[in-house]
């Protein structure tokens, strides 16, 4: 067997690929009207119909999620491709259809349940050009994500393992999943304990709504190198779409203990803080998310704002939405941003 080995304070003759942060979790914006002693109202009705390009019913599933990705209910559609959710409270919502062979769709609704009015949306899904899909939107962890701690683990590397490995992040590069994924596989047949193919592995499972499997994959990489503080982020990732919230903390926890400057640590541990209910502390990891990674971390500036408007402070909500759309204009959360910032406006002046 080829075996190469490193030197502690020689740069690695290879980068491995951050993988790990893919953001599913779009960060949606709730604005209540204000009280006003009375009782809340909870009135509004959003229906409507999801067809494809032809104008044909489809028969998918139906999600309408509020404020911090919080999902309010989802539905079937009927037959004839209709919808409907009711008993809604005043505020923004999201419609998202995800349907295999279709792009996923987003949708923005404001109902104001004082009206006890209906609002009917309508949803063409577009189908899914061939070829591979294009890789999401990444956070990126600390400087050193992803680089082999060579003091904490000493063990050699088979050549040939680091050469599909390598392959195996070509081919990532170029949005190439599938092969990826098969090279990345035939560096763990060569060395089962290769740990940098176990987290990429674990993160394309997660790409790929896969948390079971991801999950596994981040479990078998910390039992070769538990002072990967990477793994530990990812895991708490992990967690975090499945809304375990206080493991997901543990592990971010652990994480940051071992990869302090990782942004996408702080920021997640910031998510989490926010739906367990902890703003000071949630305000202070996505603050610190922001500081470290000043132009790659928009999204926690959405953060900040869902947790200015959970304490009902408008203009500091209000000074980072701004602050994310000068730095993402062309998102396609915008006009549902600028939506919400005229309400707010509106609400300030009131």
């Amino acid at each position: 067997m080829t075996a190469i080995t490193f030197d502690a304070t020689q740069k690695p003759p290879f980068a491995l690929i951050s993988l790990g942060f893919y953001v599913t979790i779009p960060l949606l914006l709730l604005l209540r009207a204000p009280s006003t002693g009375a009782q809340e109202q909870v009135n509004g009705v959003v229906a409507g119909r999801v067809t494809d390009p032809r104008g044909q019913p489809q028969s998918v599933l139906v999600s309408l999620v509020a404020g911090g990705e919080i999902l309010v209910g989802q539905v079937y559609t009927e037959s004839n491709g209709n919808f409907s959710f009711s008993n809604l409270h005043s505020g923004l919502y999201y419609v998202t259809v995800e349907a295999p062979g279709y792009r996923p769709a987003r949708e923005s609704v404001m109902i104001d349940a004082r009206s006890s009015s209906k609002t009917q949306i309508n949803i063409s899904l577009e189908p899914v050009a061939p070829g591979p899909a294009p890789p999401g939107p990444i956070v990126a962890g600390s400087p050193t994500s992803y680089r082999l701690n060579l003091r904490a683990n000493r063990r050699a590397f088979d050549a040939r393992a680091l050469h599909e490995f390598d392959k195996g992040n070509e081919k990532q590069r170029s949005g190439d999943w599938k092969a990826a994924v098969s090279h990345y596989e035939k560096a763990l047949r060569i060395d089962p304990d290769f740990y940098p193919a176990l987290n990429n592995m674990g993160a394309i499972a997660l790409r790929r709504k896969e948390p079971a499997e991801a999950e596994s994959f981040f479990l078998k990489s910390l039992a070769v190198n538990p002072d990967d503080g990477e793994a530990y982020i990812n895991l708490g990732h992990v967690l975090y779409e499945q809304a375990k919230y206080q493991p997901a903390m543990e592990r971010l926890e652990e994480g940051l203990k071992r990869s302090p400057e990782s942004s996408a640590g702080h920021f997640f541990l910031g998510s989490v803080y926010l739906k367990l209910g902890d703003l000071e502390k949630a305000e202070k990891d996505l603050k610190t998310a922001c500081a470290l990674e000043p132009t790659g971390m928009a999204q926690a500036h959405l953060q900040l704002a869902n947790v200015y408007l959970r304490r009902h402070d408008m203009r500091a909500a209000s000074a980072q939405l701004r602050e994310y759309l000068q730095a993402n204009p062309s998102d396609p959360q915008t006009p549902a941003i600028k939506k919400l910032l005229a309400s707010i406006d509106a609400n300030e002046t009131n």
